[in-house]
């Protein structure tokens, strides 16, 4: 997918993009001129969502904005994008395009302000247990090898050494099938959209309703890890109110990560970082196509997009710079960094991971 396709709200929900407004360094400040030389048609959606985070972050740097002044600002909007076909142009940074979706910059605002309190205290294996009030059955791996644990569902848990977990004794019967643990642990959940299944570790709720992933979780870590392995994961803090407000629903909200893609929670200043693991691994799927292997004179694009669909991942590139550039090559065991190497090098272009996606940028070939 490239940011030709890319629309205001698209723009707004890409980290590459808004590290380039809130924090720009010479890269991306030379891609994203490069692409609004190659692309002016894009220019006013570009202007509209720069214009919404650079509005956004002026309120926070003068006062984090009360529940009057997010009010005020989404008024402000809705105002400005009912008489945007009067607006003068004043440059191209000044304008909001009459494209803006209200409803994005409301979900915008809104995961600002309600942005959990940094200074918030660690929350410990012990406490999450002390707050159940039904009876719980621990089970803690005292061993040096993993074990496998089944659940009432028949869900189930690898273990990993110096690690614990505990769940209800009435698992079965209650609304959400809740699991506390402390350590690492891969869970493989059988699905059940009407009873959810959550994972409570340090301050980071894990939700799922059938899926694999891992959770490495100790007490004593700056940081704690979720990985998906299969299905969708959705994962917030406990100080997120309004996501945990709906923690029994089927639906899946917070940050959702899939197969490949795993997200960092700093329990320092409570904040998340979507990212791949470390080993991205082919999916296996009988309607995905075949990864390629060798090709001959192939149009990068179609390769990007075998690698898109084969490991279930975004690459964001410039079509204009890089999809109509050839590559013949062949492919044996190498893994999906060592593939994207070979491929960057091919078009003397670089890449790097932001928010769980690929970013290709460089000149191109063209």
């Amino acid at each position: 997918m490239g940011y030709y396709h890319y629309e205001v709200t698209d723009f707004l929900e890409d980290q590459y993009f808004k590290s380039w407004v809130l924090a720009p360094s010479q890269e991306t400040c030379d891609f994203w001129n490069n692409f609004l030389l190659t692309h002016p048609e894009k220019a006013e959606a570009i202007a509209g969502a720069r214009s919404v985070l650079l509005g956004i972050r002026s309120e926070m740097e003068a006062d984090f904005p009360t529940d009057g002044r997010v009010a005020a600002m989404l008024d402000e909007i809705h105002s400005r994008k009912g008489s945007a076909s009067r607006w003068p142009m004043r440059g191209l940074w000044l304008r909001l395009g009459a494209s803006l979706s209200a409803a994005a910059v409301v979900l915008l605002v809104i995961g600002w302000a309600r942005q959990p309190n940094r200074h918030d205290s660690h929350v410990s294996y012990e406490e999450l247990l002390s707050a159940v009030e039904a009876p719980l059955v621990e089970q803690t791996n005292t061993t040096t090898s993993p074990i496998l644990l089944i659940l009432p569902d028949s869900s189930t848990i690898l273990l990993q050494p110096k690690s614990s977990v505990s769940y209800r004794k009435d698992f079965v019967k209650n609304a959400l099938r809740e699991v506390y643990l402390s350590g690492q642990a891969f869970f493989t959940v059988t699905k059940n959209r009407q009873r959810p299944f959550v994972v409570y570790s340090n301050e980071l709720v894990t939700k799922v309703l059938g899926t694999s992933f891992m959770v490495k979780a100790f007490e004593d870590a700056k940081q704690v890890e979720v990985c998906v392995k299969t299905g969708k994961v959705s994962v917030f803090p406990r100080t997120d109110t309004e996501v945990c407000e709906g923690i029994a629903s089927p639906e899946l909200a917070g940050t959702i990560i899939t197969p490949n893609q795993k997200v960092l929670f700093s329990r320092e200043q409570t904040q998340l970082r979507k990212g791949l693991v470390d080993e991205p691994e082919i999916l296996a799927s009988a309607v995905l196509p075949a990864p390629l292997l060798k090709f001959q004179d192939m149009p990068v694009s179609e390769l990007l997009n075998n690698i898109e669909e084969t490991y279930g991942i975004d690459i964001v590139y410039d079509h204009r710079l890089f999809g109509e550039c050839l590559l013949t090559a062949s492919f044996t065991t190498e893994s999906l960094y060592e593939k994207m190497d070979l491929i960057c090098k091919g078009i003397e272009a670089s890449f790097e991971v932001i928010d769980g996606k690929m970013v290709v940028t460089g000149r191109g070939c063209n």
